[in-house]
């Protein structure tokens, strides 16, 4: 099959269209935060194939692929560092067009509110205003949120527990393909559910309100639709399957989340939060009793949990700091 066009052009959408005899391919990609006259008129032109393209879908052996575009915008104040992720995303992140970039927070809010990306790359620490500064006064509607940061200790507990993402500086390549595929779940959940705005927004909240803490007092917990937000304290157990991780509720429901226990360990309040085993963590608020002989916690309205012998001395020395012994 012989491949007749492959053009590149400044558009929220991308597609392919192929069949036995040719192949045109389509691809948004630009980092410039103005679109210069030959890429309005190169947009005009593609919008005309596109319309072309479409009425034509039924051909043949033909098949016809429309993938929404992600456009973003990179907020940081270190023009090397800006430079870096925009090549980054640029040759890793076919999925990802970057229409914007800005030296600071105030810069920031304009681009956003002149050309209203869907996602926003966001340095915490920059000499005008912080990130979470720039998160609160994001015009409506608000873009998906990406922090970039070179601080660990930086409020990265409340932006894990929240459904913000986040990059450590310098920005590692498989880090970055990961944050871009969920950038495109979230992007196509955007179309798919029209509650996930209000969901989205209620999330960066909860990073908002988490950050001034010192520790996250709610947890977005993602699920197959969307978000739902619980109390860390009403939070009873969480028992790990390889990758994915159960969150056991006080009232007895079940989450299943498509993140590892590593994930959950890092923010979890510790003087709460005990792992006991490889597979479980328990929250000691619920610890009902233990078993000496048996080697097993039992918590309130759940089965036996299993302690390892290498975690039993982190967990005697819980209980002897949550519990009164008289």
């Amino acid at each position: 099959m012989a491949v007749v066009a492959s053009i590149c052009f400044p558009s929220l959408k991308r597609f392919r269209y192929e069949n036995p005899l040719f192949s045109i391919r389509l691809y948004g990609c630009t980092s410039h935060s103005k679109l210069t006259t030959f890429a309005k008129v190169r947009y005009q032109i593609l919008k005309k194939v596109y319309r072309f393209l479409k009425k034509r879908v039924h051909l043949g052996g033909s098949t016809f692929t429309l993938v929404r575009m992600v456009k973003c915008v990179v907020i940081d104040d270190e023009k090397n560092s800006r430079d870096f992720l925009v090549n980054l995303i640029g040759q890793y992140c076919p999925d990802i067009s970057v229409i914007g970039t800005a030296s600071g927070g105030v810069e920031g809010l304009q681009t956003v509110a002149e050309l209203k990306p869907d996602a926003v790359f966001l340095d915490i620490r920059m000499s005008d205003m912080d990130g979470f500064t720039v998160m609160q006064r994001l015009p409506e509607p608000r873009p998906m949120v990406i922090f970039v940061t070179a601080y660990q200790k930086y409020a990265l507990r409340a932006i894990k527990a929240s459904a913000i993402d986040y990059l450590l500086k310098p920005v590692n390549i498989g880090e970055l393909q990961d944050t871009s595929r969920k950038l495109k779940q979230l992007h196509e959940l955007r179309f798919s559910n029209p509650h996930f705005r209000n969901e989205y927004n209620d999330a960066l909240k909860l990073v908002m309100q988490s950050a001034s803490e010192s520790q996250p007092l709610r947890i977005a917990l993602p699920h197959h639709n969307g978000y739902r937000f619980e109390r860390m304290n009403q939070i009873v157990r969480l028992e790990s399957d390889s990758n994915y991780t159960t969150v056991f509720l006080e009232s007895g429901e079940k989450v299943m989340v498509s993140k590892p226990m590593k994930h959950f360990e890092d923010f979890l309040d510790e003087s709460m939060f005990i792992r006991i085993h490889n597979s479980h963590i328990i929250n000691m608020k619920f610890l009902k009793s233990y078993n000496r002989d048996k080697g097993v916690a039992e918590l309130e309205g759940q089965k036996e949990i299993p302690i390892s012998k290498r975690r039993l001395a982190v967990f005697m020395e819980a209980m002897k700091k949550t519990f009164y012994k008289p």
